[in-house]
């Protein structure tokens, strides 16, 4: 992978190991503005599609919700 992998990608991959380790709401932030620098479109839609769908189907309800509206069913914000 280190070998083949695209520059960008690699850089995206480090990055979400560090969101993944501070797991804090300003690390997920950061992350975003790194992938709109870092991957396509197509790239991103493709990581929010697998993401989404790796959960069940409420809180993926919620997190989409959350990401396009600011609010989640629940009525919890940002």
């Amino acid at each position: 992978m280190s070998r083949f992998a695209k520059d960008g990608h690699k850089r995206v991959v480090r990055c979400l190991g560090y969101a993944l380790t501070l797991a804090t709401p300003e690390a997920w932030l950061d992350l975003s503005m790194i992938l709109l620098a870092r991957l396509s479109k197509s790239e991103r839609a493709g990581l929010a599609y697998a993401a989404l769908i790796s959960l069940n189907p409420d809180d993926a309800h919620d997190v989409a919700s959350l990401a396009l509206f600011g609010t989640s069913r629940g009525g919890s914000s940002q």
